[in-house]
C-alpha cells in the first residue's frame, strides 16, 4: 500500500519492462567487444613479432666500425689477414686477424676452429671488443668461397 494515496502499487507487465522487438525484426548481438578482442589480439601478436624480429637481426660490422663499439656485443666481418691463424690445442684458443683494408683487428676465440677457416677467407665472429683492442668472440663462422676451383692434379 502506497502510504500517501492508500492504493497497493501496480507491478508493470513484464512486456513494459523487457519489450519485445517488433515482428520481422531481429535483435543483433552487440559486436564491439569482439572488435576490440581482435584489434587487442592483433596488437600483441605484432608486438611480440616485432621484438623477435628486432632482437634477431644482427648487422655485420666492418673492423673500422667495430673500433668505436668498444664493450658492445656485435657481429664483425672480414678477411682473414694470411699468416694470422694460430691455433693453441692445450689452451682450446684460435687466434687470428681480420681486416677490412683499412682496419686489422686481432681475434681470440676459445673453441675449434671450422675448417674453412682459411687464410684471405672470409669469417664472420661475435663477441665484443675489449679494452686491450683484441676482439673476444663467442661465435665463429668462417664463410665458404663463393667460387669453387677444381685442384689440379700434378
Amino acid at each position: 500500500m502506497d502510504r500517501k494515496s492508500g492504493e497497493t502499487p501496480t507491478i508493470p507487465d513484464s512486456d513494459e519492462l523487457f519489450p519485445t522487438t517488433p515482428e520481422g525484426f531481429e535483435r543483433r548481438p552487440n559486436r564491439v567487444p569482439l572488435a576490440l578482442l581482435g584489434v587487442a589480439v592483433l596488437a600483441a601478436m605484432f608486438a611480440v613479432g616485432f621484438t623477435m624480429f628486432t632482437r634477431s637481426v644482427v648487422y655485420y660490422q666492418t673492423p673500422t666500425e667495430v673500433l668505436s663499439k668498444q664493450g658492445e656485443h656485435v657481429r664483425l666481418a672480414g678477411a682473414v689477414v694470411d699468416g694470422s691463424i694460430a691455433v693453441d690445442t692445450a689452451t682450446g684458443t684460435v687466434t687470428f686477424s681480420v681486416s677490412d683494408a683499412t682496419t686489422e683487428v686481432p681475434i681470440v676465440y676459445h673453441g675449434s676452429a671450422p675448417d674453412t677457416l682459411r687464410d684471405e677467407g672470409e669469417a664472420v665472429v661475435e663477441g665484443a671488443l675489449g679494452p686491450d683492442g683484441v676482439f673476444v668472440a663467442d661465435t665463429l663462422f668462417a664463410k665458404c668461397p663463393s667460387k669453387f676451383v677444381a685442384k689440379t692434379s700434378g
